[in-house]
């Protein structure tokens, strides 16, 4: 994320916190929707009531408190409602959605939400503060995947049916847009648990209810899940009974379409009606085509380069003096035009969509008469060495063009490296191993909040992955401190000012480079309104109409 956590324009089905093995990730799914998949699932004729998706998916688990690729997340979020959501591309303000008001304590420790009144889910069980708490604990509980979202809440209370009290262990401005996630949709406890749902502490071992939920949804959203056939095609059908009324398409189809131009092709004649993963030449034509609508939105990920900061593995690399010769060596205007419509440049390691991002404006800017100086200054004489990148497409980015820019770059400065092209799971393997010498990765956020970046500090989930520990340096352990001021700073201006502070020296002293920020382009046919794409679950199906 990135270690990739989800598919789609990211690319590759791998998790924030841990990597979802690529390779038969469908077969837990597989026996479940067997019987479905034989007798067959019948196709609506083309028309306003259904709206068929192209994209490509490896789907893992559609258990919502499992969930973390990208389409499994596009489902939930169609099919479960959380606490709270974000409207359109929006990640800043969070808005009203199960619960209709909260407000936090001062000391920013307790969430309190007063729930929407006459919620039912789709089995017709009443929606109250018992199955939110149920929801919550058993994410806590479960220990998967997801368990990231809620590891700071200390408990979850249900004094009345209509009121959930959310206590963390320390102040966590973070967790009202966390629980936006699809990953916490709130699920229909009372089904669940018939069907071997468990949220109690031993939910890791006791909760069996992963299979149920992936043949049938249980959630109270706009949809319900009626079928999957694993790397095929998923659909969904409207809920009748949907608390903001029904949705306006019928019937939704995900089709599995690996080849960007084949998405592309259906696309124009008609056969799908939008189309999630295009490269930027395809992008350029279909911008061209009156029956075609094409938008680029912002996406909440960087891409970045990193240098290991073990002299074993990083060798001179690891000199801080080389890092920043590394810095003014890059030809910042030249990467960009690789990375498609609608990138911009990064100040920071942080997307700036976030409050505390730090502006465009200030991204470094090609020096190489400064990046030889600093080279002479470090004393290390020749630097040669290594960059790891994926081999494969990601955010509409051709990761193996963006590696040989770089090398080309370091080159006219004097540093000398070898591509290190790796297909994803092993370029994730030795990434995580903090083996990667040199290496040009993506992180895609898990959440819409800055605090999701604090993964690049010493000590953190991808500063380990460079072998940056907390106590590394006096430098290392200023910006441990620093971080943990703006993770916890519930004052929203004096938040926003410690993120910007804290993103100037990570990439003054870090072995760090922001490259750019990518977008996500997708197309759809010109009588579909309606569609964005936001940053953590893509389309909003309720939102889209079509008409014939």
């Amino acid at each position: 994320m990135s270690e990739d956590q989800r598919g789609r324009g990211r690319g590759l089905a791998t998790g924030r916190r841990g990597f979802l093995k690529l390779v038969g990730a469908a077969a837990g799914l597989a026996g479940t929707h067997r019987l479905l998949a034989l007798s067959g699932v019948a196709r609506a004729a083309p028309g306003a009531s259904q709206l068929t998706i192209g994209t490509t998916f490896q789907i893992r688990t559609l258990d919502p408190g499992r969930t973390i690729e990208v389409v499994s997340l596009m489902v939930t979020h169609a099919v479960y409602d959380s606490l709270v959501t974000f409207q359109g591309e929006d990640v800043s303000t969070p808005k009203p959605s199960l619960a209709t008001d909260w407000k936090s304590s001062a000391d920013g420790r307790t969430l309190t939400f007063t729930l929407r009144p006459n919620v039912r889910f789709a089995s017709g069980n009443p929606m109250t503060s018992a199955d939110v708490k149920w929801t919550l604990d058993r994410v806590i509980n479960l220990k998967a995947t997801t368990r990231f979202f809620v590891e700071g809440i200390e408990e979850v209370l249900a004094p009345d049916p209509r009121t959930v009290v959310i206590r963390t262990r320390e102040p966590q401005p973070s967790l009202l847009p966390i629980l936006a996630g699809p990953s916490l949709g709130i699920l229909d406890s009372r089904l669940v648990m018939e069907n071997g749902g468990d949220a109690g502490p031993d939910a890791s071992t006791r909760d069996k209810a992963e299979a149920f939920l992936n043949a049938r949804s249980a959630g109270t959203g706009a949809y319900t899940l009626v079928s999957y056939i694993p790397g095929q095609e998923l659909v969904l059908v409207r809920n009748p009974t949907h608390w903001r009324g029904p949705a306006k398409i019928e019937r939704i189809v995900f089709r599995n379409i690996l080849e960007t131009a084949v998405q592309a092709l259906q696309l124009q004649k008609g056969d799908l009606d939008i189309a999630l993963n295009l490269a930027p030449d395809q992008v350029v034509r279909l911008q061209r085509m009156t029956s075609v609508g094409v938008r680029i939105s912002p996406q909440a990920a960087i891409f970045f380069l990193q240098m290991n900061t073990n002299p074993e593995v990083g060798r001179a690399f690891a000199n801080p003096k080389v890092q920043q010769a590394v810095r003014y060596a890059l030809d910042y205007q030249g990467i960009l035009t690789l990375a498609g419509q609608g990138a911009q440049p990064l100040a920071g390691l942080m997307p700036t969509v976030f409050p505390g991002a730090l502006e465009p404006r200030f991204a470094f800017k090609t020096d190489r008469d400064r990046a030889r100086a600093l080279l002479r200054e470090a004393g290390v004489g020749e630097v040669t060495g290594k960059i790891s990148h994926y081999q494969a497409t990601l955010s509409g980015v051709e990761v193996p063009l963006l590696a040989q820019k770089i090398q080309a770059d370091l080159a006219a400065a004097g540093i000398r490296i070898e591509l290190n092209s790796l297909p994803p799971p092993q370029a994730v393997q030795e990434w995580r191993a903090g083996k990667s010498q040199v290496g040009v990765f993506r992180w895609v956020a898990d959440y819409p909040d800055a605090s999701d970046y604090l993964i690049f500090l010493p000590g953190g989930n991808v500063g380990l992955r460079v072998q940056w520990k907390e106590d590394a340096s006096p430098a290392a352990r200023e910006l441990v401190a620093m971080g943990k001021a703006a993770k916890t700073e519930v004052d929203r201006r004096k938040r926003v000012s410690l993120y910007q502070q804290l993103q100037r020296r990570l990439v003054e002293v870090g072995p760090f480079i922001p490259l750019f920020q990518p977008a996500i382009p997708f197309a759809f046919r010109a009588n579909v309104q309606g569609v964005t794409y936001h940053s953590v679950w893509g389309p909003d199906f309720f939102t889209i109409n079509k008409t014939t």
